[in-house]
């Protein structure tokens, strides 16, 4: 079921039955009741107003506690059922007390809410002091635009409530105390005002005192910069909804006020006003409720320093002060202003107006936080301070120079291994297997040149080898049973007719043709058992290529019984006793130190070996020169250090070195021609920031 929709006339009621209610409450706070009652039906009639679901007044007794005064419906909200409810409470309305602003509480903000309520709470004052609250609990659905309205107007009653609490004080502004009280207050007024020069903060402190000061029920201060105009700060409000219907209604009603310049009072009559705010007057005092409404306007501050001379006062004379805001003074209670409400009203305009513009003209300077910075850091620099800073940037210009002045060679690191500079590699010259006993050496011995180093197995040949036996065989069986044959034909002959010898005698030529054909037959089945017996030789046996030593070290259990195919990398032979080198592996990202110092060694006609000096593992102490002699034109890649250039270098002569080693790990410094200190000690962090900014 959908609730009705209110019409103007609906409306206009409740408007009307929600003013008779404040007036009956202002009329209550002026009568001679007893505490209890009066804010009893005083909160009778506010709950009543705004449509809320339970409310309490919450005072401060002599012993400084908090206790409850009145109630509406309390026990219905669950506040004393569930536990620790009231003490989440009492720690709300504490904020409250130490605050004095009124706030308005829901579910999802910072505090935590004692029901399932949305909380609006105001301050109650006696002599500027919080000595109780006012709590209202409203639905949970209440409208968020509502929530505004909701806690101005509870503001505004607890207005009256504090004038309940003081006394009335009408009539009292002649008095000497009084007086004295009010310039005191005008004088600690003035101090705070002048203690920003933030225009919101100057605007804040100026709303929040003024309301206290004047004796009014609410304060506002408005600004204007070229054509716009601001609500800046409302008393009692932490913050300023400008698209609140009151907001937007002061906003006009002081946009007329400002372009007038003049003070505007409203006692309940429009007799005498300008006719054009009589409109947005309207709408602003029904907006707001109040009963009497003061609007002074502030103004640029005047030169201190005047120019002198006829021309300059005709100058001042034509030129008219700019109104640069207002301040909005309401009475909600009385439609009579307090006594000399309007004098000080000015007074204060006057100060609030000066205030304003100050910080204005401050906030105009061009990067104001950055001057401020640099201000701040420059004060620091004050005594014994300054001593100590001088010296530190006199040491700071020190190290600067000596950084960029100072040259040393650049060094770039590459590690290696020391190897002699003669190496052979030794490769499987046929497909076959290692036998125990065709691996003719050891590791890490000395081999001399033709040196029988390896004798592979190949199944494959040995036995084309014995198949060609197997033919060599068989042929000369051949041969031998032909032999014998031709032999005993002949042997027969002398034993035949004349008729029969001539067909012997062919018989026997024919068998000898034969004969000759199988003994061809068997020399090329010989010829090719050779052949193959000089291929085992031939591609099976592995001799040394040079002089050298073999330096693996487990060879057999490398190669032992391991089939390899043509081509198949063995074992080295490197000659030891030769000359050595070390080859380096650089990282890509230093290649170009190298070529660089070998372009501008080819510019000036020096040697491209660039000088460098290493240090051995078999010996980290000591450190020995040596000089660049190849440098790799393409690169490789490194598990380890990824894309990497081959470099050689050799040891100078006239040197006494260690015992060498063969892959003896070494590590290379080569120095690429002079630096600044600055660049020799941040040299990678330079060519990182080079790489990834492209400086």
């Amino acid at each position: 079921m959908t609730e009705p929709v209110p019409t103007d006339e609906n409306l206009k009621k409740v408007r009307e039955r929600v003013m008779q209610l404040a007036r009956e409450i202002e009329q209550m706070s002026g009568q001679d009741l007893a505490p209890p009652l009066f804010f009893q039906e005083f909160l009778v009639r506010v709950v009543t107003a705004i449509g809320a679901r339970a409310g309490a007044v919450w005072l401060v007794d002599e012993s400084n506690r908090l206790g409850l005064m009145a109630q509406v419906n309390l026990e219905q909200t669950g506040l004393r059922e569930r536990p620790g409810a009231m003490a989440m409470n009492e720690k709300l309305i504490v904020d409250v007390l130490q605050t004095g602003e009124a706030r308005t509480l829901t579910h999802g903000g910072e505090a935590q809410l004692p029901t399932e309520h949305v909380l609006v709470l105001s301050a109650l004052h006696k002599e500027k002091k919080c000595v109780g609250v006012v709590e209202l609990f409203q639905r949970p659905d209440v409208p968020i635009k509502a929530q505004s309205g909701y806690m101005q107007f509870l503001e505004q009653m607890c207005g009256y409530g504090s004038r309940f609490i003081e006394g009335k004080r009408r009539n009292l502004g002649d008095q000497a105390d009084l007086k004295n009280q009010f310039w005191t207050d005008f004088e600690q007024f003035s101090l705070r005002i002048q203690r920003s020069l933030v225009e919101q903060e100057v605007a804040d402190a100026a709303a929040s005192d003024a309301r206290s000061l004047l004796g009014a029920d609410r304060v506002s201060v408005v600004t204007r910069k070229g054509r716009s105009v601001r609500v800046r700060a409302v008393s009692g409000q932490s913050s300023v909804n400008p698209r609140a219907n009151l907001i937007a209604a002061m906003n006009k009603l002081a946009s007329r006020v400002i372009d007038m310049g003049e003070t505007l009072t409203y006692t309940g009559k429009v007799d005498g006003l300008a006719p054009q705010v009589e409109e947005p007057l309207a709408a602003f005092v029904q907006e707001s409720g109040s009963r009497m409404v003061m609007m002074v306007p502030t103004f640029e501050t005047e030169d201190m320093v005047r120019k002198q001379g006829e021309e300059a006062d005709r100058d001042r004379k034509k030129k008219r002060i700019k109104a640069t805001g207002c301040i909005v003074i309401e009475q909600i209670a009385e439609s009579e202003p307090l006594p000399q409400l309007e004098q000080r009203a000015e007074l204060i305009a006057d100060h609030v107006g000066a205030a304003l513009w100050n910080a204005r003209q401050h906030g105009r300077i061009f990067g104001l936080s950055i001057w401020k910075l640099m201000g701040t850091a420059m004060e620091w620099f004050k005594g014994r301070k300054l001593m100590i800073t001088t010296a530190v940037l006199a040491a700071i210009a020190v190290v600067a120079a000596a950084l960029s002045l100072i040259k040393l060679d650049y060094p770039v690191t590459a590690e290696g291994k020391l190897m002699p500079i003669e190496q052979h590699a030794v490769f499987a010259t046929w497909d076959g297997v290692i036998t125990h006993d065709g691996l003719k050496v050891n590791g890490d011995e000395e081999v001399k040149k033709g040196q029988v180093l390896v004798v592979l197995e190949n199944d494959e040949l040995e036995g084309q080898i014995e198949e060609a036996k197997a033919s060599v065989r068989k042929y000369e069986q051949l041969v031998i049973g032909k032999r014998a044959e031709i032999v005993q034909s002949e042997l027969n002959i002398p034993k035949m007719s004349d008729e029969e010898k001539p067909q012997s005698l062919a018989n026997i030529e024919r068998m000898r043709v034969e004969q000759r054909g199988i003994e061809g037959d068997l020399e090329i089945a010989r010829q090719q058992v050779l052949n193959l017996e000089n291929r085992k030789k031939e591609k099976l046996t592995i001799y040394a290529p040079a002089d050298g030593r073999i330096p693996n070290f487990q060879l057999r259990q490398l190669l032992e019984d391991r089939p390899v195919r043509q081509g198949d990398h063995l074992f080295d032979i490197m000659n030891d006793n030769g000359a050595w080198q070390m080859e380096l592996l650089l990282q890509e990202k230093r290649m170009g130190h190298i070529l660089r110092a070998q372009r501008e060694a080819t510019a000036t006609n020096k040697s491209i070996e660039l000088p460098g000096r290493f240090t051995m593992a078999t010996q980290p102490d000591a450190k020995f020169e040596c000089h660049l002699t190849k440098v790799a034109t393409r690169s490789t890649t490194d598990t380890e250090l990824g894309t990497v250039f081959e470099l050689n270098a050799v040891a100078n002569e006239g040197q006494t070195l260690p015992e060498k080693r063969i892959g003896a790990e070494v590590t290379v410094k080569i120095y690429c021609g002079q630096s600044t200190l600055f660049y020799w000690c941040f040299g990678d962090v330079v060519d990182t920031a080079q790489k990834w900014l492209w400086l």
